[in-house]
């Protein structure tokens, strides 16, 4: 801190000096105090002073919005100390970031005891009651206090309380979050959608957001509290949320952590305190409530709150800047146990069925398989189709005749009809379930993902009503791993939004986009910034007035040695005066207005040097992180248009007659629909075990490289002639405007061209293919990694020494452990193996855990090395990570 500026400071307010008698201010201490992990706080002492001061301030660094609003505390405690409620009187509120860095206030410091220890040890039984009953009190004095009548009228807004703290406390989530963690996007989703209707008893009042027994300063000898502390997530709200955020304890099971001590559940009956019931009933009395009320919900908000809290925590010691930083890195651990044991009561409240979907399931079991899908992407999937039939379909005719009949001078305006519905998907959060990526996302996998985007692919339009259509979703993804955060806050937060719709400048006329380094558009740098020449055309989405932007990829250097390394991405504001677009480019004589497809000429267009993304010479690194789960998204929308024409052929067939006979009776039909529907399952097949590779390995193995390129080769071709066996059936109906499989079809073909030729993804099957032949020439150092293992921890049953090693390898590897699939199969194949069972197939298991969970393995390999002190540890692990990065 800043000892001497700050001691001046002090000495010149008046408010100080009358409060310790002196304005020869000279600070001898300043005590940081363990309490809390947001607003760290200290406590000051003075030469020749008895008494002591309380300094609490905002955190240094980069602060998340709202957060850590110490204006707002002191104002609070002011209002309170001026009606006798026991706070620890505010003195002084500076906002002068100069005197100490940041803005801070000085309160009385109070003597008394604060029970750091949930559980009171040393405590007698009496005291915790008596201890606990007074919290209950004062928590029931502070909501029967009118907040109005003290001056706190504009404190917070006193309509929609849960709504907004849901949204607030999901917005600060997501912007400090550092993992996908499920247990968390559960309970948003659960959150979102289970708001209940206002309690009688849950009254408007001041809620101190954190009212736990840490947060009481109790009187040295009797069981009374002095004053209540830590007011930054004061508000005005509801009532029941204090209250429950108090006994949460008695609802959330113990977790051994420096960081929180979790809860009682199951223990309470041990620990000599009162009953969760008594604690209410203190409470209830004091405020005149008869019934006791269920707080499983408020509950279950409190705890998402403080795990989004925890979450801010964990970011700020990540970053070296939390109160206290190595019990800061522990809050990760909190997180999870507290998310989980939040829905373990939303079970209890929803009959074991937290997302309302166990009838669905109960006759779709065999949609979803073995499929590693949770049960929240499975209630996304069943909204998305309940959604797409009462809002979508019945009005598909009208908005095509929308887009064809319009004049020219609004042909390239948002459709109003998709517009609402759009707007209707929005308020329902079915948007941007496309984005995997922690902060953005809906923390949906891209196997997840792939279930629902095939229902998007059942309309052409559908994409765009849920904000997970393309070239935006390429867009986003590329603003979100390369973007600045400038550019960020200007590019990707109105794109997520669906405020703009964007466009990306790839192709140009004159060269073969099968091989990129053709491109001849170049991006020259200058003392403004660039200057970018060229033409681009059938640039997607560019004739949608929405569009607000483009990336624009050409080359900004000539190298002949690295011709990759030659190329740059940016990004160009539209419309710009030097951009022209020529025309609109047909698609089989269509225009596609309003998203249309631009040719356009850049000429002499000037952007700043701050449009540059990520780095010169990165365009196709960029490119390449760009298609990530965007590889997939048109083969996962092609199965879905590929199902509704063979679901159109069904419904033809049934009322069409041949010869006096139903055509769906014909036997030759029968057996098309049969042969559709192989090649149907073939491609979806493909599609669930390319996105289920790239979960696993990511984007950049040559694994999960080889299965997306023979899935975009495979799935177009078959889309396509399963589109052209529909409109067959359909004769001449099948090619006009009253069924959507012209529009169909035009999009199957087009996707065998669009993103790279099938002979250009067929020859990247053959290449990869390739290398993964040279991979497994080191097969020999493999079956050595495995052997080494298996000799280690299996083959000795009976040695007490190797079943140590075993299990010790296994706890430490356990620790690291995220799938728990993967630690079954590691558990079942060593157990088969020891017993002679199958040794095969259970090494066949072991090679296939080793392969996909790299860094889970090359731990467990420390492991065995570490406690069978194997001299060839090292060559080892150096061997498996050659193997598997070659894979």
């Amino acid at each position: 801190m800043y000892i001497i500026k700050l001691q001046k400071y002090l000495g010149q307010q008046k408010a100080i000096t009358d409060y310790i008698g002196t304005n020869n201010i000279e600070i001898i201490n300043s005590n940081k105090t363990s309490i809390g992990q947001s607003n760290p706080t200290y406590i000051l002492e003075f030469k020749n002073l008895s008494r002591k001061l309380v300094l609490r301030k905002q955190p240094e660094g980069q602060l998340l919005p709202g957060a850590h609003a110490v204006d707002r505390e002191y104002l609070v405690t002011d209002k309170l100390s001026q009606i006798g409620f026991p706070v620890a009187k505010p003195l002084l509120l500076c906002k002068d970031t100069s005197v100490i860095g940041t803005q801070f206030y000085i309160m009385q410091f109070v003597e008394g005891r604060i029970f750091t220890d949930p559980l009171m040890r040393g405590i007698s039984t009496q005291e915790k009651r008596e201890i606990l009953f007074e919290q209950a009190r004062v928590l029931a004095q502070l909501h029967n206090i009118n907040y109005k009548d003290i001056g706190l009228s504009n404190f917070g807004k006193p309509e929609n309380f849960y709504q907004r703290q849901i949204q607030t406390w999901t917005r600060q989530y997501k912007l400090a979050e550092t993992n996908n963690t499920p247990g968390m996007e559960d309970l948003i989703y659960w959150l979102q959608q289970n708001i209940p209707q206002q309690h009688e008893n849950d009254i408007v009042s001041i809620a101190h957001g954190d009212f736990a027994i840490n947060n009481l300063i109790f009187h040295p000898t009797q069981p009374k509290i002095l004053a209540v502390i830590d007011w930054e997530l004061s508000t005005i709200g509801n009532s029941f949320a204090d209250l429950a955020y108090m006994t949460q304890c008695y609802l959330v099971s113990p977790i051994q952590s420096k960081a929180h001590f979790g809860g009682i559940k199951g223990i309470e009956q041990y620990l000599d305190l009162p009953k969760y019931e008594e604690i209410l009933e203190v409470y209830c009395k004091a405020r005149n409530i008869t019934k006791q009320p269920d707080l499983r919900f408020y509950t279950v908000f409190s705890l998402f709150r403080l795990a989004s809290i925890g979450q801010g925590v964990y970011k700020r010691a990540l970053q070296g800047n939390a109160s206290q930083v190595e019990v800061g890195k522990l809050f990760y651990d909190l997180i999870v146990k507290l998310s989980n044991d939040a829905m373990e009561i939303i079970k209890s409240i929803s009959n074991n069925d937290p997302f309302g979907i166990q009838e669905f399931i109960k006759n779709d079991q065999p949609r979803w398989g073995q499929w590693s899908i949770s049960e929240r992407a499975k209630s996304y999937y069943y909204r998305v189709r309940e959604f797409l039939i009462k809002e979508l379909f019945p009005f598909e005719k009208e908005i095509i005749h929308e887009a064809e009949s319009r004049p020219q001078e609004t042909r390239w305006s948002p459709l109003k009809k998709l517009h609402e519905i759009k707007e209707k998907a929005k308020k329902q959060g079915l948007w941007n379930l496309f984005c995997t990526y922690p902060t953005f996302g809906k923390g949906l996998t891209n196997l997840e993902y792939a279930f629902i985007c095939e229902l998007m692919g059942t309309s052409i339009f559908a994409p765009e009503i849920f904000n997970c259509s393309a070239p935006d979703t390429g867009n986003m993804e590329v603003l979100i791993l390369y973007a600045n955060n400038q550019q960020k806050l200007k590019y990707l937060l109105p794109l997520m939004e669906g405020e703009i719709r964007s466009c990306f400048a790839m192709t140009e006329p004159d060269t073969a986009s099968s091989d990129p380094t053709n491109l001849e558009t170049t991006i020259t740098k200058n003392d403004q910034g660039y200057v970018i020449n060229g033409r681009k055309f059938y640039i997607s989405g560019a004739g949608d007035e929405r569009c607000k932007f483009s990336i624009v990829m050409g080359r900004s250097a000539r190298n002949k040695d690295k011709p990759h390394n030659d190329f740059s991405m940016v990004l160009v504001d539209l419309p710009h005066p030097n951009i022209k677009i020529v025309r609109p480019m047909h698609v089989f004589g269509y225009d596609e207005a309003p998203h249309g497809h631009m040719e356009m000429i850049f000429d002499n267009v000037q952007i700043p040097k701050e449009n540059l993304i990520w780095k010169e010479g990165a365009g196709f690194e960029i490119a390449q992180g760009r298609l990530g789960g965007g590889r997939l998204h048109h083969c996962m929308r092609l199965v879905g248009i590929s199902q509704r024409a063979i679901d159109l052929m069904i419904e033809r067939a049934k009322v069409r007659k041949v010869q006096g006979k139903l055509l769906i009776a014909n036997d030759s039909f029968q057996q098309k629909i049969g042969e559709l529907e192989t090649l149907l399952q073939s491609c979806r097949l493909m599609v669930l075990n390319s996105s289920m590779q790239l979960d696993k390995l990511g984007n950049k193995k040559i694994f999960s490289l080889k299965s997306l390129s023979e899935t975009k080769a495979y799935v177009p071709k078959v889309a396509q002639q399963i589109i052209d066996e529909a409109i067959q059936i359909f004769g001449a109906a099948g090619v006009g405007q009253d069924y959507y499989l012209p529009l169909a079809f035009i999009q199957a073909r087009t996707l065998r061209i669009a993103d790279g030729p099938d002979e250009l993804k067929q020859l990247q099957v053959y290449m990869r293919g390739i290398h993964q032949l040279e991979a497994m020439q080191n097969y020999e150092i493999y079956m050595l990694i495995i052997l080494i293992v298996f000799q280690v921890i299996a083959l000795k049953p009976d040695s007490k020494e190797n079943n140590c090693v075993f299990y010790n390898c296994h706890k430490e590897w356990h620790q690291c452990m995220y799938d728990d699939v993967c630690e079954k199969k590691l558990v079942f194949c060593v157990t088969r193996y020891q017993r002679e069972q199958d040794a095969p197939y259970a090494m066949g298991m072991f090679l296939d855990c080793l392969i996909f969970e790299h860094e889970i393995t090359k731990k467990l390999l420390s492991c065995v090395i570490k406690k069978c002190k194997a001299p060839e540890g090292g060559c080892l692990l150096e061997a498996y990570d050659l193997y598997y990065n070659k894979m």
